[in-house]
């Protein structure tokens, strides 16, 4: 019996249950685990996203899945329905057996709608930003940045900087001297100055639709980032985001959210405070303001370190000219053909896509 991929209802549960045992009988992490309860229930009433978890069966059996998330988009000034597929999970990676699975997925996915786009997956040597690639799809990975703001304590607990006994005296050595802190800080040196007001908000009004309005004309594609949209896709009862309203002669002119975590002994950011922004959206000539004061008002309160990761290329540029420096991506945006080819049919289509950590499942590893 050939393979089907279904929507996640009742009834596959036990097997769900069967595959995850499969899958850690040959040891797979726990990240590689299907979720065991449907969704059973209708999205809020106010909600324009749609979530819908789909299974691989193989006859009795399920051999993989993944989730769908389907959302407002925005492709070459039209709206569109933005496909994005979290969780691919394939039974092929505990047994080669069951190694078409990864592929049936990628051709359901790509017949699934104009504009189809995964995030995340780590490295481009991975299986499936591999195998994304060899069934046309454009994989590349999502810059990222980042401002240091307390350089004694990144030294210390910075994990990469201590992976060797060389790397460890170095960074201990820069710390005691304060040579890090001043190499840094020239590194850092912001190229723009900028004056306005930071005002947190507890939900979504107007004024991001009026935002909206005006950026999304720089962008070939995107998921809408309207009001209502942003209150799906950011919802307001979850406790870790911050909802940062960039003002400017006490006009709303841009926005960001961001998280702000202290972590203990983590295996990358030890015991530093790290902040990020997780998206952020401004009107064309606010785009320096929103970035520096999300920065400062995250440092502000307390981070070390804050990240962005940002597709568009002219947001690249308003972060590294307010300071901020390039570091090595895991972060990836895979984009099918269909959407690939849309996006390069506009001059310079490819610099202007905006995908952010906000768009991916990966805000999680940074809350």
């Amino acid at each position: 019996m050939p393979l089907q991929i279904v929507p996640f209802t009742e009834i596959y549960r036990s097997a769900v249950e069967a595959f995850n045992r499969r899958m850690a009988a040959g040891n797979a992490a726990s990240d590689f685990l299907l979720p065991t309860n449907p969704i059973s229930t209708p999205p809020d009433i106010g909600s324009v996203i749609n979530w819908t978890p789909f299974v691989v069966v193989d006859g009795e059996e399920v051999r993989g899945g993944v989730l769908k998330m389907d959302q407002p988009g925005w492709l070459n000034g039209q709206e569109v329905r933005a496909i994005n597929f979290q969780s691919p999970l394939s039974e092929g990676i505990v047994d080669p057996k069951y190694s078409m699975v990864a592929m049936q997925l990628v051709r359901f996915e790509q017949k699934q709608g104009e504009a189809v786009f995964m995030v995340g997956m780590g490295s481009q040597k991975k299986p499936l930003p591999r195998l994304l690639s060899a069934a046309g799809w454009s994989v590349r990975p999502v810059p990222f940045l980042f401002r240091v703001h307390r350089a004694g304590r990144f030294l210390q607990e910075l994990r990469v900087l201590h992976t060797n006994t060389f790397r460890s005296v170095v960074a201990r050595a820069a710390r005691w001297t304060g040579a890090g802190s001043l190499g840094i800080s020239m590194l850092q040196r912001r190229q723009v100055t900028c004056h306005g007001a930071v005002r947190r908000e507890e939900s979504w009004g107007s004024w991001a639709d009026e935002i909206w309005d005006s950026y999304r004309e720089s962008c070939s594609f995107a998921v809408k980032r309207d009001r209502r949209t942003l209150t799906s896709l950011y919802q307001t009862d979850d406790p870790r985001l911050q909802i940062l309203v960039i003002l400017r002669a006490q006009k709303p002119v841009g926005w960001a959210v961001c998280v702000n975590t202290r972590f203990a002994n983590h295996h990358y950011f030890g015991n530093l405070q790290v902040g990020s922004i997780l998206d952020c959206v401004a009107i064309p000539d606010a785009m320096a303001l929103t970035a520096v004061l999300a920065d400062q008002e995250l440092s502000s309160a307390g981070a070390d370190l804050v990240l962005v990761n940002q597709c568009h290329a002219e947001w690249v540029k308003t972060f590294r000219s307010s300071g901020f420096l390039a570091g090595p991506s895991n972060y990836l945006l895979a984009m099918s053909k269909r959407l690939t080819e849309a996006v390069r049919s506009v001059q310079g289509g490819d610099q202007q896509v905006h995908i952010t950590r906000g768009d991916g499942d990966g805000r999680i590893h940074l809350a």
